[in-house]
């Protein structure tokens, strides 16, 4: 099987199979966060170079997605890692103003392609388009893949863990590392996913009797109800990481 990488700027009639395909992957409370007008914007003509699909050239089949955006780098990235790179970089696009680096966003791989090398590739398809940009570093707050699986492990300390061959514990973060990617830092709060009572219980199959913490399935931290406000919020955190570009 031959595995294409195509830009959403070469192949704009994809962009909408890719995203249903890279939103099936995620939790649905995750991607209704992320479907914002920032996030579309990542297809617009001067953003579209930098979102790669990958596609079966047998069956035609889209078998992964992979997005990234320039920004402006200072000297510290931000607690709010995922949310204002992409608020930041999206408007750095709109307005034209200068980015010096790329920070990636997502990469989606069917469940039939894990352990292929593809989430890798995928990876590695971002640094070209950097490069002809002129940006000169790449980043990104990784969202480990496990760590929904143990919720009462501080964040900290859950990326820290390492295997026997001295590699992290978490896949996702061994990918990175294996990449070159070193760590920065946490980001506490990359990622705010609020909603009503209703879309929570709605989202998560869930029922919320009472005000305070929840664990909910797929989540990296808790989910946080209020009755009085009929309001819940989950702050997901990620791992700021840079890779070599």
């Amino acid at each position: 099987m031959a595995i294409a990488l195509l830009s959403a700027k070469d192949r704009p009639d994809l962009v909408d199979a890719a995203e249903a395909m890279g939103g099936s992957l995620w939790p649905q409370w995750l991607t209704t966060a992320a479907q914002r007008s920032y996030w579309s914007a990542l297809y617009q003509p001067n953003l579209a170079a930098f979102q790669t699909i990958a596609v079966d050239d047998t069956s035609g089949e889209i078998v992964g997605l992979a997005n990234s955006v320039p920004f402006w780098r200072g000297d510290a990235l931000p607690n709010t890692g995922w949310d204002w790179v992409l608020e930041h970089g999206v408007l750095a696009a709109r307005s034209g103003s200068a980015t010096n680096a790329l920070s990636a966003l997502a990469a989606a791989v069917l469940p039939s392609q894990r352990g292929t090398g593809l989430a890798q590739r995928l990876l590695e398809a971002m640094k070209p388009p950097a490069r002809a940009a002129g940006l000169t570093s790449m980043v990104a707050p990784v969202r480990p893949t496990l760590k929904a699986l143990y919720p009462l492990q501080d964040f900290a300390t859950y990326c820290a863990w390492r295997r026997d061959d001295g590699t992290p514990f978490d896949p996702w973060l061994r990918t990175h590392e294996a990449m070159g990617a070193h760590v920065i830092g946490p980001a506490m709060a990359s990622q705010t996913i609020t909603g009503t009572l209703a879309q929570w219980q709605h989202w998560t199959g869930l029922k919320f009797p009472a005000s305070g913490r929840y664990a909910i399935p797929g989540a990296l931290a808790p989910l946080d109800i209020d009755l009085a406000a009929d309001l819940g919020i989950c702050l997901e955190p990620n791992l700021w990481m840079e890779h070599p570009l």
